[in-house]
This record gives C-alpha cells, structure tokens and sequence, in this order.
C-alpha cells in the first residue's frame, strides 16, 4: 500500500498496542521513548484507546496495558473461521491418546497464533493461552505452518523478524531452519526440543485445504523430564501427523507436493 493512503494517528495507535503487547505495562514517557513519539502525541493516542476501552490504567502506578477487547475480538476471529469446531474431535482424540496439552494454531503474519486447546488433568499446564502468538521459527506449531510453503515465501515472512535465542537448541538463522523444514516433510511432522520453552518438547503437524493450502496446525506438548524415549517421540509424532491428516481428510483438503 502507498504511504500517502497510511493514516498516521491510526498508525501510531496500533504502533502502541503492540508495544503494549510486547512489553506488558507501560507509562507515557516509557512508550514515548521506546517508540520515539512526542508524550503529547502518546497521551493523545492513549487517551482514545482507553476511551474506547483497548487498553487500561492501572489505578496505583497510573501504568497502561492492553485490556482484554483485544482477546475478545482475535477469540471470534478463531471462533469464525469454524476451525475450532471442526477440530474438537481431533483434539480430543489426540489429547485422550497423548496424554498431553494438544493445540490448535495458525500462522498470522511473522507468528503462529493458538486459537484452541485441551489440557489433560493430569498432565503438567503448559503456560500457552488462546489468542497467545508464539515465533514460528522455534515451534512446533510454527514450522508445521510453514513446512510446505515455497522457500520464498518462508523467507519473504521471516525476512523482517530478528532471530531470538529462547534456549542453547532454538534455531537462530534461515539456513537451519530451511534444513528443519525438509526434515518436517520427510517425517511428516515438526518436532521443538525445547527450543521455545526449556522443559518442554512438542511434536505438530499441518493441516491442509482442498487447494493444499496449509490452513492450521495441530501439536502436542509435553514435559521432557522423564526424558522421551527416541520410540515414544516417534509415536507421538505419528499420533499428531494421524491426527492432521485425519483432520484434513474431513474437511475435504489434501496433502500437497512438496513445495521447497
């Protein structure tokens, strides 16, 4: 889009919420610095946010965070696309035999995205809320969104992110992670060895539309401690690459070519 159709006041208004939501609670000279705004201009912008209720001050240290409209709008977004719906059964299927947090996502952008989740009981919680966005470079939800998108396109969506080491195994550069993706699509799933969160290993697999567009994901996390056996990381990943296809059967998609 051409920059003189950009509205700026709306672009420094999305400008603060993102910050907000990267860094959690802020003051007006906090966000004029990070984002090198005018106070006046930050003030401004944030005494409309908080009028139409996106954000919230909190009444002690007169510090501003995102209110929880913005949950409520990206939970319909999920709750309209119907895939959530559809997925349940899987889910549920897949939570009853894994014995761990199962997740639904989708990639937004530079980002994977959860749009719905079972926890067993007795499984440990994994800290990962619906409507959370999470790197799609280190997870296993993100690289099975982005498994069987053309090299291009993987770099073209990456090309603006700064790669962040979460842990000693996350992949940190386009090269690494071009090698994982063609791993994913011999195997037919993703698998994060704690290179998100330390302590937690993931298995995914990507859903497909009748156009072989990779639509969703579906993974599984669990804790690495008992430590996985190389057979039960195997039978976790076949049981959520079972669970996708069976997915992307009922929905009428199909398994693509192999793009890359």
């Amino acid at each position: 889009m051409a920059e003189s159709r950009l509205i700026e006041s709306v672009g420094r208004a999305l400008d603060i919420l993102e910050m907000l939501d990267a860094e959690g609670e802020l003051g007006i000279t906090e966000i004029a610095r990070k984002l090198g705004m005018e106070k006046s201009t930050v003030f401004r912008a944030i005494n409309t946010l908080r009028a139409r209720h996106y954000v919230r001050q909190d009444p002690d240290t007169q510090k501003y965070s995102n209110s929880y409209k913005l949950f409520e709008m990206g939970h319909n977004v999920a709750r309209n696309t119907g895939l959530p719906k559809m997925a349940f059964r899987f889910l549920q299927n897949l939570a009853r035999c894994s014995r761990g947090a199962v997740n639904l996502g989708v990639r937004d952008g530079d980002k994977a995205v959860y749009i719905d989740k079972i926890e067993n009981d007795d499984t440990v919680k994994v800290c990962m809320k619906i409507g959370q966005s999470i790197p799609l470079y280190c997870t296993a939800l993100g690289k099975a969104l982005l498994s069987y998108l053309p090299e291009w396109e993987v770099k073209s969506i990456l090309s603006q992110i700064k790669f962040h080491r979460y842990t000693e195994t996350t992949i940190c550069n386009i090269d690494d992670l071009l090698a994982d993706l063609s791993e994913i699509r011999e195997r037919g799933y993703s698998i994060d060895d704690e290179e998100h969160l330390p302590g937690i290993f993931c298995v995914g697999a990507p859903v497909f539309n009748a156009k072989g567009e990779t639509i969703a994901a579906l993974s599984v996390a669990a804790v690495v401690m008992p430590r996985l056996e190389p057979a039960q990381i195997v039978c976790l990943g076949e049981a959520v690459h079972r669970a996708a296809e069976d997915f992307t059967e009922s929905i009428g998609g199909r398994r693509p070519a192999p793009a890359l």
